[in-house]
């Protein structure tokens, strides 16, 4: 009994007072903005009523003297009034008849240069001109308020204002007749227009006022008033109408909604507060779950979402804490960094879902070859990580390094289809490459990097020449940037195209050269990856393409080729850039062979597809370099239009050492015929090759046996006619 004396009392006091009195507050403050917020409303409504009536009134007085203005400035009632006598009814249809008709003026008038009458026209009919004194009095303090005078001869006079007629408020304007030469004749013209009920019904409807009614003595208590002054602010009465109140509107809308809510979360707090007391007693429960919670919070924090392997945090804090247990036991650690080859050929191919697929399978094989003291983690993207702990040999490492080459190179079931990747893998091993973290994962990078560029499906081990080779990369990657700009060490040489007799130069080849200052001639595989790493393939093409535009002026009977990067091709703007560059020297897009290779075509197939369009359009010839190195050559040919196909050198240094080569020859040259395509055989450096070359129908030759590439100089020498041999 004590208990669940002290449990209520704890209650009430915890739970039960709180909650009633954050219910209190909640209530009373949003009451009170509702009030608040329903008076702003009306206060906002009535300000913006008042400035629509303003308007309102400002744009009808602007209408009438434009009205006024119509027929003063009409050169026919100048001409008419200053005949005498005057034609009344001449000046019935055409001034009191149109004035009254097409805007509602009632009362309309033309005054002489004495202010007289000399024509009056009242409510609908022409009435004698004597009786005038009632409109003398506004209409003589309006032109002595006027700020530019009605001088006869002046410009063009004219003014609008509100004033009392009898006691009636109304708008009165006067403009002065023109005399026909664009100037103030001796008359003018006076109209009134009663603020009467048909003026405030029209002014009503455009301002979407209600009940709008003119009030010459007090405003009304209960409605809106607007004081309507002439231009020098003196009083005319109100003009009074109903006022819009949005705010009460609203409040009668929400009023009892936010009562029905009121009730509502009454009755929800009073069902939480049973439902907190029923639960109390499972509050064990609870707690068990929240460490439950706290469990699972933790392993998502330290673990890959998508394949559910340790992330990099929590690699880290493997690895970190393996290398601890290293320096108390024998044995190694091993750290191998893999990335997978061609992830985002399958990405693009299939989409990100197959992509993520992908990464799981991937996931479940790698957990597979490992045993269950190591760590398979995901670093992100398509990298994963394997930690190895009491490896003993190397021999160890390089077996399992070939089971996941081995276990990744079998194909993937993806969307019902079967893909096939890769993977390359870099290797370090503590304590022989390094004791620190930080250091051993760069010098897996270093191994990993060392696998890619050598082809990729393989693995490296790091060694200490690794790291001395990344540092000549650089240091060579420095000295390529510092050439590019100073263009001092770098030069475009040519290398000659034969005809198939190997008699006759009929085209060039431009070939870019790097000769270091300290490491001599630096091979074009050598640095031409590093400009692409660095992003300066695009400065260097562009370049290269400029000197052989530049040189091809010279030869106007000969083709000049230029290899383009893959990455020179994907680059934004590239058709622009290259057409721009070949009308800067003057000569020709038809001149210019660019040569490109299956790097360009496998990633954007249908983006290769719109450029290479755009520049035959523009006249350049394109050229398919290194044909047959690729899995899917013949597949390029059926879908990409290209002008002329290049043998690997490969190929035509296997005639006569390789079985079948002069037939796979002499099929590729068969293909390019078929399909209209000059076929052109790369690396000739025998006699015997070019004879089988020859025989096989190529077009063109090109290799050493001819001639290696030259200096700009040196091109004159090329087209001596050679002697058959």
């Amino acid at each position: 009994m004590k208990i669940s004396d002290s449990f209520r009392s704890h209650f009430i006091r915890e739970v039960l007072i709180p909650l009633v009195l954050v219910l209190l507050i909640t209530f009373t403050a949003a009451t009170f903005t509702v009030w608040w917020a329903t008076a702003k409303t009306n206060r906002d409504a009535a300000g913006q009523q008042q400035r629509i009536i303003q308007t309102s009134l400002s744009q009808s007085l602007a209408e009438m003297i434009k009205q006024n203005r119509s027929l003063a400035l009409w050169q026919p009632l100048g001409s008419r009034l200053e005949r005498a006598p005057l034609d009344i009814l001449w000046l019935n249809q055409n001034v009191g008849a149109w004035l009254t008709e097409m805007f509602g003026h009632q009362l309309i008038y033309i005054l002489d240069e004495h202010n007289q009458p000399v024509y009056r026209w009242e409510w609908g009919e022409n009435v004698p001109v004597a009786r005038f004194e009632h409109l003398r009095p506004p209409v003589t303090s309006l032109l002595n308020k006027l700020k530019i005078p009605f001088a006869i001869g002046s410009r063009h006079a004219e003014t609008v204002d509100f004033t009392l007629i009898d006691k009636r408020p109304a708008a009165l304007a006067i403009s002065a007749i023109d005399n026909g030469y664009g100037q103030n004749g001796r008359f003018r013209l006076v109209s009134v227009k009663y603020l009467d009920s048909s003026y405030l019904d029209s002014l009503a409807q455009r301002s979407l006022l209600r009940d709008l009614h003119y009030a010459d003595g007090n405003p009304l208590h209960k409605g809106a008033n607007y004081l309507l002054t002439n231009v020098a602010g003196e009083p005319l009465g109100y003009i009074s109408w109903r006022p819009s109140t949005p705010g009460s509107q609203m409040f009668q809308v929400i009023g009892p909604v936010g009562l029905v809510m009121v009730l509502i979360i009454t009755l929800i707090c009073v069902l939480m507060i049973r439902r907190l007391w029923l639960s109390s007693s499972r509050l064990s429960q609870s707690l068990l779950q929240l460490s439950a919670s706290e469990a699972q919070a933790q392993h998502l924090a330290f673990h890959d979402v998508l394949t559910g392997l340790p992330n990099r945090a929590l690699v880290e804090e493997r690895l970190t804490q393996a290398l601890g247990r290293l320096m108390r036991s024998e044995g190694q650690i091993a750290l191998l960094l893999l990335d997978l080859d061609r992830f985002k050929l399958v990405n693009d191919t299939y989409g990100h879902h197959a992509g993520d697929e992908l990464i799981i399978d991937v996931g479940h094989r790698l957990s597979e070859l490992v045993r269950e003291n190591d760590t398979v983690g995901r670093l992100g993207g398509d990298e994963f990580v394997v930690i190895l702990e009491g490896i003993t040999s190397l021999h160890v490492i390089e077996q399992l390094c070939e089971r996941i080459i081995a276990s990744l190179a079998r194909p993937f079931t993806l969307l019902g289809s079967q893909t096939w990747i890769g993977v390359s893998i870099g290797v370090a091993t503590a304590p022989q490459n390094a004791s620190d973290r930080l250091e051993l994962m760069r010098k897996a990078d270093i191994a990993l990097y060392e696998a890619k560029s050598q082809g990729r499906g393989q693995h490296r081990i790091f060694d200490e020449s690794m790291d001395e080779s990344v540092k000549k990369r650089q240091q060579i990657a420095g000295d390529l940037r510092i050439a590019l700009q100073s263009k001092r060490d770098l030069a475009v040489y040519y290398q000659p195209l034969m005809d198939i007799a190997g008699q006759k130069v009929v085209g060039l080849e431009a070939l870019i050269r790097w000769n270091h200052p300290v490491h001599g001639l630096i091979s074009p595989g050598d640095f031409i990856p590093l400009a692409e790493e660095m992003g300066l393939i695009i400065q260097l093409g562009e370049w290269v393409l400029r000197e052989a535009c530049r040189v091809s002026l010279a030869w106007p009977d000969l083709s000049m080729a230029i290899n383009v990067s893959p990455l020179q091709f994907r680059s934004a703007g590239f058709v622009e850039r290259v057409k721009a560059i070949v009308k800067q020297e003057k000569t020709q897009p038809s001149r210019i062979e660019l040569e490109i290779t299956e790097g360009v075509l496998i990633e954007d197939e249908k983006g290769a597809q719109e450029i290479m369009s755009e520049l035959r359009q523009a006249g350049f010839r394109i050229a398919l370099d290194d044909f047959g190195t690729g899995y899917s050559s013949l597949n390029y040919l059926r879908h990409f239009s290209v002008d002329k196909i290049k043998i690997d050198r490969s190929f035509t240094q296997s005639l006569g050492v390789t079985e079948n080569s002069t037939a796979i020859i002499e099929s590729v040259v068969r293909l390019g015929q078929a399909m209209g395509l000059t076929v052109t055989a790369e690396g000739v450096e025998t006699s015997s090759q070019m004879q089988a070359l020859a025989e096989a129908g190529c077009n063109q030759l090109q290799g050493f046996l001819f001639s290696h590439a030259v200096a700009e100089e040196e091109i004159k020498a090329l087209l001596t006619p050679r002697k058959a041999s």
